[in-house]
């Protein structure tokens, strides 16, 4: 029995022996593959090396610790092969990440090593490298980004796939590029995407279908462009767009239902192209738009039928044309949601001859609830004639001779002058060379219609509505029609 004893007890001690070896081999390798690790790799938060091509300045510089990294690339750039992106592995859980490239050459593509090992990575941003193209599956699939931002880039080319699969990237800026067309396929399979910046490149063509992958954005910027060209194939795919940017590029003109695929679209900004016409279905299909900015175009005339398509608009812009006036039949559609508290109506800038086709804004003036149609409508000028700016001289001297105030006659010519601008001067030569005057200065009863553009040569008495619009009224200042209609009576 003692025999048995004594073997279980040395078993068992040999047990023992064993398993504290064991543990005592686990700590020695750990403390070995640790000190491997911090061996291996640098931190990328915490570069001592001041000829290191990349430096990194985080919010924390512990390993494993940081959530944002703003990398600069100096030296000479980088190659896309080269050891050092190797090190990202040292700060895992990076969310934001920015590159900003100190020397030409210094980045020439998408760091894709660094983003497959960032397995948090939501938004991703390089600027002043010389990425040339972006390649297909640039960003590896990712499954975190959220956005990415590649301004300045000097990218000419986006090849197909070049962003896909990537289920929650929701913005995308490629502005301030060389980027001269976009083709099928570039951006495939972005259920998420949102906003997509492409303004300020060199892009003249859109081909047809370009996004038809991108059934959720909501915003697209095609500002700053070459496009002289757009058809609906264009957008196809675009159905929830709300805001759609083309300003500054060369539209010259906007053809039946070229925008008749965004069936969501709210606000269209076309200002600061060449358009000199909108066809009668060129908004067609648009009945959710609320506003229209037509701004530093060459539109000489608005058509009736135009805006039939946008009855919710309430904000239009067509300052700096050529219009030569605004009937009231091309607005008919629209004209009621110009009176509500959040209307915008913008005319400045025109070439609007001051006659009777002007007339309903003065209506309009009076009935709107909106501060912004009033101040706009009180600031407008139109051009008048010769012989309106006469009659209007003429009846400007009646009322000077005929002001009275506390029963005494004066002289009140200076202060009639301030409100008659009437005049508008070329730069170089300081001519006058047209009449201007603020259209609601003038009665209706004043404005010339169609058959009567050619005044008769004799001067006529002035109506009921001048006499109107020339009287003053308050405790100060009077007008006297009576004396106002005698003085008129006694020169005939």
């Amino acid at each position: 029995m003692d025999f048995k004893y004594l073997i279980l007890m040395i078993a068992f001690a040999t047990v023992e022996i064993n398993l504290t070896e064991s543990r005592q081999n686990e700590k020695r390798r750990w403390k070995t593959d640790k000190s491997l690790y911090s061996s291996h790799y640098v931190n990328i938060c915490d570069i001592q090396d001041r000829v290191s091509k990349v430096h990194c300045y985080c919010e924390s510089i512990k390993l494993k610790s940081a959530t944002k990294a703003d990398c600069w690339v100096f030296n000479g750039g980088i190659a896309e092969d080269d050891p050092f992106w190797s090190n990202f592995y040292s700060q895992p859980k990076i969310e934001r990440l920015t590159f900003n490239v100190r020397a030409d050459g210094g980045l020439t593509y998408v760091p894709s090593k660094v983003i497959v090992r960032l397995e948090r990575l939501q938004h991703i941003s390089i600027q002043y490298a010389n990425i040339f193209s972006i390649p297909s599956f640039a960003f590896t699939n990712s499954t975190t980004l959220r956005e990415i931002n590649l301004p300045k880039n000097k990218i000419t080319k986006l090849d197909k796939m070049a962003f896909a699969h990537m289920i929650m990237l929701a913005n995308v800026s490629l502005s301030e590029n060389q980027i001269s067309e976009l083709n099928q396929d570039v951006f495939y399979v972005l259920p998420n995407l949102q906003r997509l910046y492409l303004s300020k490149n060199i892009i003249s063509v859109l081909h047809d279908g370009c996004f038809q992958h991108l059934n959720n954005l909501i915003k697209l910027d095609l500002s700053s462009n070459l496009l002289s060209v757009i058809v609906r194939e264009n957008f196809q795919g675009l159905s929830n767009l709300i805001t759609l940017d083309m300003r500054n590029n060369k539209l010259m003109m906007i053809g039946d239902l070229a925008f008749a695929e965004l069936w969501s679209l709210q606000e269209l900004y076309l200002d600061g192209n060449e358009i000199e016409f909108i066809s009668e279905r060129g908004l067609g299909g648009l009945s959710p738009l609320r506003k229209l900015s037509l701004a530093d175009n060459n539109l000489a005339v608005l058509d009736e039928g135009v805006l039939n398509d946008v009855q919710k608009l309430n904000i239009l812009d067509l300052r700096n044309n050529n219009l030569e006036t605004l009937k009231q039949e091309a607005l008919r559609a629209v004209a009621e949601n110009m009176k509500s508290s959040y209307a915008s109506i913008s005319l400045d800038g025109n070439k609007l001859s001051c006659d009777c086709r002007l007339s309903w804004l003065h209506k309009l003036r009076n009935e709107t609830r909106s501060k912004r149609v009033k101040a706009s409508l009180d600031r407008l000028n139109c051009i008048m004639d010769n012989k309106l700016k006469t009659n209007l001289g003429e009846i400007k001297t009646q009322i000077k001779v005929t002001k009275v105030k506390s029963d005494k006659v004066y002289d009140d010519d200076d202060e009639f002058e301030e409100d008659y601008d009437d005049t508008m001067h070329d730069q170089e030569t300081g001519n006058k060379i047209e009449f201007r005057r603020k259209l609601l200065e003038i009665p209706t009863g004043m404005l010339p219609c169609a058959s009567k553009l050619s005044y008769e040569a004799s001067y006529s008495p002035p109506t009921q509505d001048e006499v109107k619009y020339y009287k003053t009224s308050g405790g100060t200042r009077v007008v006297s029609t009576a004396l106002f209609l005698i003085a008129i009576l006694n020169s005939l």
